[in-house]
């Protein structure tokens, strides 16, 4: 599973579409599609399920569990499913995204994470008080990236780590402003080290990040198709 669930790509066009004429109209198109995907979601599910994060946050990156014990853990663009509750061992988890308040209807309250209601561009954290800051299919989320970045990296110990997993995309969306570039991590070189870095294929039968993480399809750089793949690295502050 992953934070989110692809839309069906017959109809991603129509809501492409009919977002760009709401966002004509001065409504915030972005926050709409989350929130109505979110409650959709909620009304299906009743209880919105968070039992298979620790393989998403483990797993898949390759990380042992004991990584993240006794460290203060945040977790960008989080969403109301309650992505840090397996973690009962951190010293502190904290999940961040500009939507909190309106997820405290989706039973964020019942939690027993902390959250903080901001945007990744300027995260309330001070300067190197962070242990690990993760990111999973949320980074293309943002409105700036080179300021999430710069934020993560300024919340981030010496020594303390950026995992994460995102789709790129050739084309932003209403939802997923940022096109991510493969070479994401030359970007972070000066602040980071590159602990280990993947690139995975998606297919129709693979939708969604983790889902491409864990069928490890390796990205062919070589095939000049346009289309979405997914990239997975953790860094490590230097």
């Amino acid at each position: 599973m992953n934070h989110q669930r692809p839309t069906p790509p017959v109809i991603a066009p129509l809501i492409q579409k009919f977002g760009k004429l709401l966002s004509k109209l001065g409504l915030d198109v972005k926050r709409l599609y989350e929130l109505t995907y979110w409650r959709w979601r909620y009304f299906r599910e009743k209880e919105l399920s968070h039992s298979w994060y620790q393989d998403l946050f483990t797993a898949i990156p390759e990380l042992d569990k004991s990584l993240y014990a006794g460290k203060k853990v945040v977790d960008i663009g989080c969403g109301p499913r309650g992505s840090l509750e397996w973690l009962d061992d951190a010293n502190i988890r904290i999940g961040v995204d500009p939507l909190l308040t309106d997820y405290l209807k989706l039973g964020v309250e019942k939690h027993s994470s902390n959250y903080v209601a901001s945007r990744a561009e300027n995260l309330p954290f001070k300067s190197s008080s962070i242990d690990i800051v993760t990111s999973f299919n949320s980074l293309d989320h943002v409105d700036d990236l080179v300021l999430t970045l710069e934020e993560i990296e300024r919340v981030l110990v010496s020594g303390g780590y950026f995992v994460l997993l995102v789709e790129v995309h050739p084309k932003a969306t209403l939802s997923e402003p940022i096109t991510i570039p493969w070479g994401l991590t030359s970007i972070l070189s000066n602040g980071f080290l590159i602990v280990k870095e993947k690139h995975f294929e998606e297919s129709e039968s693979r939708p969604g990040s983790s889902a491409a993480a864990r069928a490890g399809v390796e990205f062919d750089h070589n095939d000049p198709k346009e289309r979405s793949g997914t990239l997975m690295t953790v860094l490590q502050r230097r």
